[in-house]
């Protein structure tokens, strides 16, 4: 009964249950798609579009965060929006060095501000909802635009889609960019002038022009002809204007006492009307011809992207021009962005498809409201809409990193330093991916860097496929030219195992050397020399003389100077290792000297395994006080964990000493007393 109530209610309506379901799964395609951007302890970072090739320095909270770089890539607009996200106010010295041109960037500040309110100004949270924003609005214009497009149509259906899965709309979620939260704000002032409401929709366009500076255009609603034919309507009309224009106008003359000038429209963005979008479509035309272009089909085409996109334009802008309905507050929106889309510059139109899709997609939306139902503007409809095309290649997921990375939290990242990276060199082309498998090619001998954030050096153990199109040789080597490994790739499967090797504490490089010689694959205008396929690096602190020291910098010591040392006075043997065990022995009485040189006590945590060459019962002490005794033999370990050290400035010993004399062992002219095996010792701030 419940259900046939609710197929009558529909009916009323005139919502058609099957285009209903088409919408639902629309929403459910949009999630899927999102969903597939989340990464692993990089949350949704990869939307963010931070670039390995970006040259500016970035602001210190960026330093403990976990996220997405994209090594082979400048990167892009949202990398400098979300670190003014941490600082809304401006004043933090290292933004002017982290943002491109901060005067520029620092005007659409809305998404900004509402990050550090999400994120209760935190920086990891305000990461995380400086990414979620996109998506969030995305939703939310979904449900609004349900106002103007209700599922009661096949037509409506493509109206809705064709907005939300526009080009423009996809890369503004798939780059975590302003034009998809702007979109939904126009909407808004829209909506709540339509309902009679047109001082709400004031304060909404106002806001707007916050978020970018194009929104106020959408002000153009507030503006019927009606009043504009009446004089005495004018001061309300240009009170409305005023109003729309001021938080813009404070925010502008903030950040010149801040900053400085804001006076950068931003390069290259406008041209004398329709010369941008002449040269748009003379290197769009040069390219279609291009056979190079269509080598790796019609999916990865880039110029037929753009072709789509100049059309749908094109479109749009021509219905606008030529069935005018200035009573419409919508088609007053429209005609501002037509205006706008004659003047706009190549830094707007260049690239594949250009940007041009996203800054005016309040056009889009636009043309979408207006075209009149019925067969006859069907072909004008999906011609305005042919971007839609391209939302399977806008929001394709990432491809990974190239490497997968293996380690305790500890491991990978320091509260000072930051986390652990590896860096690409610029020869290396995206990674790629196909189900589990992972590579990247490269184009020449390269090199790979890994930034190590501790004070003290870490180990590495890696396993990885090489291959290449054509046989060639190829050697691997450490920053100081010794020789990791070397042999003869081909086509095919060549295993590389490197273990122990050692990380110093910043940057470290390996390097991979060939001939260089360059191979053309099939449909692949890429150069490729070799490939990097399934690499695994498994992360450990590194051993030194027989003990894993660790601890942050402000304790530890940097640049070779040592605020805390360990020294293994006499009756020590050297150091030995074995896979992952590591250890000492001791002949007899043996010292562990620790220098603290710091003035005032510092906090440690030790550890390890004890064994004696036969039974025998052990003391560990500090001068007359017993840390530690108990019973070992050669088959009989005991684990030793210390927890609460206190390391007074100055020198502490440590002395191991037995009840027995140290012996003889098979196969070993040693006299023989105790062995400390896996020796750690974790220092930590009082």
């Amino acid at each position: 009964m419940r259900m046939r109530a609710m197929l009558k209610n529909m009916q009323n309506k005139g919502i058609k249950p099957l285009v209903l379901l088409a919408y639902v799964l629309g929403v459910g395609l949009f999630i899927a798609a999102f969903a597939r951007y989340y990464i692993p302890e990089k949350g949704f970072s990869y939307l963010i579009s931070f670039g390995g090739k970006q040259a500016h320095r970035t602001v210190d909270e960026l330093k403990n965060l976990d996220f997405y770089v994209q090594a082979d890539s400048e990167g892009y607009d949202a990398q400098y929006y979300v670190q003014i996200a941490m600082h809304p106010d401006l004043r933090e010295p290292r933004l002017k060095e982290a943002v491109d041109s901060l005067p520029y960037r620092a005007r659409r500040i809305l998404i900004c501000w509402a990050s550090y309110v999400m994120g209760f100004g935190q920086p990891e949270g305000v990461m995380a909802a400086y990414v979620l924003q996109n998506a969030l609005c995305w939703f939310l214009l979904a449900g609004l635009l349900l106002r103007w497009f209700p599922p009661t149509s096949w037509s409506n259906l493509l109206r809705w889609s064709g907005v939300l899965f526009s080009f423009g709309m996809c890369v503004s979620v798939r780059n975590s960019l302003v034009d998809g939260p702007s979109l939904l704000l126009i909407a808004i002032g829209v909506m709540l002038y339509e309902k009679g409401k047109p001082w709400w929709s004031t304060a909404f366009f106002a806001i707007s022009g916050l978020g970018k500076e194009t929104n106020m255009l959408g002000a153009a609603a507030l503006a019927p002809w009606k009043d504009i034919k009446k004089v005495w309507r004018w001061p309300m009309l240009l009170l409305r204007g005023v109003l729309v224009a001021l938080p813009l106008a404070l925010w502008l003359i903030y950040i010149d006492r801040v900053v400085g000038p804001a006076a950068d429209m931003g390069v290259r963005n406008f041209d004398w009307p329709l010369m941008g979008y002449a040269r748009k479509w003379q290197e769009v035309g040069n390219e279609l011809v291009n056979p190079d272009s269509w080598a790796m089909g019609i999916f990865y085409c880039r110029p037929l992207w753009s072709v789509f996109m100049l059309v749908a334009l094109t479109t749009q802008f021509l219905f606008l021009v030529f069935r005018p309905a200035i009573k419409q507050p919508w088609w007053r929106i429209g005609i501002s962005f037509a205006v706008l889309m004659l003047v706009l510059g190549d830094a707007v139109w260049e690239g594949y498809p250009g940007a041009g899709s996203r800054v005016l997609l309040p056009m889009q939306l636009v043309f979408n409201v207006l075209v009149p139902r019925g067969r006859a503007w069907l072909p004008v409809l999906i011609l305005g809409n042919l971007t839609l095309l391209g939302a399977p290649s806008a929001l394709q997921p990432p491809e990974g990193d190239g490497y997968q990375l293996n380690g305790t939290v500890s491991v990978m990242s320091s509260l000072e330093g930051g986390r652990f990276r590896v860096v690409y060199g610029e020869e290396w082309h995206e990674p790629e991916r196909h189900q589990e498998r992972y590579w990247r090619w490269c184009r020449a001998s390269s090199e790979v860097a890994f930034h190590n954030p501790h004070p003290f050096a870490l180990e590495a153990e890696m396993n990885f496929i090489l291959s290449s199109l054509e046989p060639k040789g190829i050697t691997l080597s450490d920053g100081e030219n010794n020789e990791l490994w070397s042999g003869q790739i081909k086509d095919g499967v060549t295993r590389v195992h490197l273990e122990k090797i050692v990380l110093q504490p910043g940057s470290n490089v390996i390097y991979f050397k060939t001939d260089d010689q360059v191979i053309h694959a099939n449909k692949d205008p890429r150069r490729l020399s070799y490939c990097l396929k399934d690499w695994v690096i498994d992360l450990k602190v590194a051993p030194h003389d027989g003990i894993v020291l660790t601890g942050p910098v402000t304790i530890f010591g940097a640049n070779g100077h040592r605020l805390v040392k360990v020294d293994f006075l006499e009756n020590w043997f050297e150091a030995e290792r074995q896979n992952e065990n590591y250890w000492r022995w001791t002949g007899g009485s043996a010292e562990l000297l620790i220098t603290n040189n710091h003035s005032e006590v510092v906090h440690a945590r030790l550890s390890f395994m004890l064994n004696g060459i036969s039974k025998r019962t052990v003391i560990l002490s500090h001068g007359e006080r017993t840390l530690w005794e108990g019973k070992v033999s050669s088959k009989n370990s005991e684990k030793v964990e210390l927890g609460s050290l206190g390391l007074n400035p100055g020198i502490t010993r440590l002395r191991f000493k037995s009840d027995r004399a140290a012996s003889g062992a098979d196969n070993d002219n040693r006299l023989l007393d105790l062995s400390v095996k896996n020796l750690r010792l974790e220092l930590s701030a009082p």
